[in-house]
């Protein structure tokens, strides 16, 4: 996939400001063409696998990183904007909800997965481009607890990142939050205690996440209101909860199995679902491949490639998500494709 072509992905930031020139329920153009219109199209598509030999070979990494960078100023801009917007005296309730939704939509599905792909970088322009990305979603600590938690952990007990067989996605995102926040100030304090200096806000990146947070917050109540306010956490609510749907629908019931020395098998590519029908000219920065990326954290997005040893989900993301709200339809179509593969 040629590197211009990430950026039709821009057409979901179009629709939030599309929908609140048109005002009232046009609003709701970002979630009804996410989990209405476009699942209902990816029907029509055959299920494929897509693999490394598609990326263009005449364009270089780098070509691929600037398309990817390119979006956080637009991200971040959009935030301040509607957070601006949504503290004036002329915006209506339903307006008010429906952009909170949008913008929450376009910072869950795509701030996290570009966030996602750039804490995984080397280069210090990608690390703060992350970064940013998590402070506007107030989410800071997931940079830690995902790097150096989730991809030590994942599909074992101690991940709170991986739903169990059977799991109930409310008690999920509970556990997820919790766990997620919780493992990042363990492993911050490990971090800072391998130094010379004590716990302190100088080596404490939790500390540091904390502070620029609750600093943002109060720059967006005193400079804007309390409506403003109420609006930027919304829309963070939101994000969050799409960033660990997305994570429950990824590993869903898949566990490794216990070695004979205490610890766990090696993370293979049937520890995580691969993404079934989607239109490949529209993905989420390969976020469809994610097995491959646990098996290669540090490989770019564009060079990711899907396994036929992954368990495939029925449907693409978006349709999972909605799934995934109904517990038992949920369990009712997912549980037996993992009893099934544990039986072959």
């Amino acid at each position: 996939m040629k590197p211009v072509n990430y950026l039709i992905l821009l057409f979901v930031p179009a629709l939030v400001v599309a929908g609140y020139l048109l005002g009232g329920w046009w609003n709701f153009l970002v979630p009804l063409c996410c989990f209405v219109v476009y699942p209902l199209s990816n029907f029509f598509l055959s299920p494929s696998l897509k693999n490394n030999t598609e990326r263009d070979s005449h364009y270089s990494s780098s070509a691929y990183k600037y398309v990817a960078l390119s979006f956080v100023p637009i991200l971040i801009a959009l935030t301040a904007w509607s957070v601006y917007v949504a503290g004036g005296a002329v915006i209506i309730t339903v307006s008010f909800i429906g952009l909170a939704l949008s913008v929450g939509i376009v910072n869950g599905v795509l701030g996290f997965t570009l966030a996602h792909e750039f804490i995984h970088r080397f280069t210090k322009l990608e690390r703060v481009a992350g970064y940013l990305l998590l402070l506007q979603n107030n989410y800071m600590h997931y940079g830690i607890e995902h790097v150096w938690g989730h991809h030590v952990y994942t599909c074992t007990p101690e991940d709170p990142h991986t739903a169990r067989i059977g799991e109930p996605l409310y008690f999920y995102l509970f556990r997820a939050v919790k766990g997620t926040y919780k493992n990042a100030w363990k492993i911050d304090a490990k971090k800072s205690a391998r130094t010379s200096y004590k716990f302190s806000f100088r080596r404490s990146s939790m500390l540091l996440f904390f502070f620029l947070q609750v600093a943002l917050m109060l720059i967006v109540f005193y400079a804007l209101g309390l409506a403003s306010l109420l609006f930027f956490l919304l829309q963070n609510i939101v994000a969050i909860a799409l960033l660990h749907i997305i994570n429950y629908l990824q590993h869903y019931g898949l566990m490794r199995k216990e070695n004979a020395a205490g610890g766990y098998e090696k993370l293979g590519a049937h520890h995580a679902w691969n993404t079934g029908r989607y239109n490949k000219s529209i993905n989420l920065f390969e976020l469809e491949s994610h097995a491959d990326h646990h098996m290669h954290p540090c490989r770019s997005f564009e060079k990711l490639s899907q396994y036929k040893d992954s368990p495939t989900h029925p449907a693409g993301y978006s349709f999972m998500i909605l799934l995934s709200l109904v517990p038992p339809l949920w369990f009712r179509v997912m549980n037996k494709r993992i009893l099934i593969r544990s039986h072959n």
